[in-house]
């Protein structure tokens, strides 16, 4: 695991920093006529359950369920669609920048050999794991 670790935190990485950047620049740009502590409810509360999503899919990522590879990817997706058009607005371009940036490092991640090469031998752990757990099953006489 030691080898998968630096792809596996990258991933998480990119994940929350997709979050959070793409939430700053919405509320930059949609929430400037709102009192700060509204758009900062709706900032945290966003942000709060966009990690947690991502959080359970990659529980269950490192847990040997490949498919909810599915569920980060679309949470990239999204990131992404969600500030692709917001140049329009004109928004800050560092964070416009990042913004894009993120997601796409997080898609790049995602589709690394080594983070591949984990999902694989996640599967086998997994199963081997399901063997283990069959043979050590106690047997009741009745």
């Amino acid at each position: 695991m030691r080898r998968y670790f630096p792809t596996f935190i990258a991933g998480i990485f990119a994940g929350i920093f997709s979050i959070m950047f793409v939430l700053v620049l919405y509320t930059e740009v949609f929430f400037r006529d709102f009192k700060p502590d509204d758009s900062l409810k709706w900032l945290f509360g966003s942000a709060g359950i966009a990690v947690v999503y991502m959080c359970i899919c990659h529980f269950f990522l490192v847990w040997g369920r490949v498919v909810w590879v599915w569920g980060i990817v679309s949470l990239f997706v999204t990131c992404l669609c969600v500030a692709l058009p917001m140049i329009e607005y004109r928004p800050i371009k560092v964070l416009y920048f990042l913004a894009l940036l993120s997601p796409l490092m997080g898609l790049l991640v995602l589709n690394s050999n080594r983070h591949r090469e984990m999902r694989k031998i996640m599967v086998i752990v997994r199963n081997k794991r399901k063997r283990f757990l069959v043979i050590r099953k106690p047997v009741y006489a009745v």
